[in-house]
């Protein structure tokens, strides 16, 4: 029995590595079948992935039993609420805020909170467990929608630290970036000119593969300051560098707006139906 305690405290440390909410269920399912209390110390292990200030335990709203706010269903077998401590990267399992988010694995996540939470698994149980099936359903729909997009994600973050952003631009002084902006928004007006023409189709791809990548790079070289302004807590110019990429984002979609005119000449684009760019991943 001593060995099994030393390896199942060991496995219990990595737990708190993990971003799922499955490995916790599955890792209380195995102590509990070797009878390992949980102590103290175990419990605020959980506690790695939240900020001192969030809620490390609640009540089961069924049966009262304390519970780890990490774990989603009592052992009572009752469906539990997101702990109303949480922000919208504890609901995907950051340890942190952070702008550094692989999209693809952002959706993996989202799809497995939804399995478990969808409404129509909870058709037949208590009225209760239905109304939190949908709120935590909702809940992260919403945070999803916030995160997949790197501007309302850097607003988030930004508003957690006491600092909102305003939905209009903070103003931008820097003639150099405000013509390249320009002349950027002027390429996308010849590029939709020549799309209606009978430019040929070998032209037209060219012409906007390299439009897009331009757009790109001046988009990524703006994330990747915006994401070193929030890295070091600054604030102030975090706001200057969400207002820089806003550009770069009314660009991209200008330039996506643009595809039902590409497909009617059977032109591919660098990005899919969605707006995405086809070889990104990280947003």
């Amino acid at each position: 029995m001593g060995t099994n305690r030393t390896s199942l405290q060991a496995g219990y440390t990595r737990l708190v590595c993990c971003t799922g909410w499955n490995y916790t269920m599955n890792f209380l399912r195995h102590i509990r079948k070797f009878s390992l209390p949980l102590t103290v110390s175990h419990r605020l292990l959980i506690s790695s992935a939240a900020s001192a200030s969030k809620q490390l335990e609640r009540d089961c709203w069924s049966c009262l039993k304390r519970i780890s706010c990490q774990t989603f269903f009592c052992e009572c077998g009752k469906v539990q609420s997101f702990s109303p401590s949480w922000n919208y990267f504890d609901y995907f399992g950051f340890t942190k805020p952070t702008m550094r988010i692989d999209l693809n694995e952002l959706s993996r996540m989202k799809r497995k909170l939804q399995m478990a939470f969808h409404p129509d698994k909870f058709a037949r149980s208590t009225k209760e467990e239905r109304e939190i099936a949908t709120t935590v359903s909702t809940q992260i729909n919403d945070a999803f929608t916030v995160l997949s997009n790197p501007i309302t994600r850097a607003e988030y973050i930004l508003t957690l630290n006491g600092n909102p952003c305003s939905s209009e631009d903070v103003a931008i002084t820097d003639t150099a970036f405000l013509t390249d902006v320009l002349e950027a928004n002027e390429h996308v007006d010849e590029l939709a000119e020549m799309v209606k023409t009978e430019e040929c189709k070998q032209t037209l791809e060219r012409v906007l593969a390299a439009l897009y990548a331009i757009v790109m790079t001046r988009w990524g070289r703006e994330m990747d300051q915006l994401t070193r302004f929030i890295d070091a807590a600054n604030w102030e110019a975090a706001h200057q560098a969400i207002s820089r990429l806003r550009y770069y984002e009314r660009l991209k979609k200008r330039l996506q707006d643009l595809r039902p005119d590409f497909a009617t000449r059977g032109i591919r684009t660098p990005f899919n139906g969605r707006g995405v760019d086809c070889d990104s991943s990280l947003g």
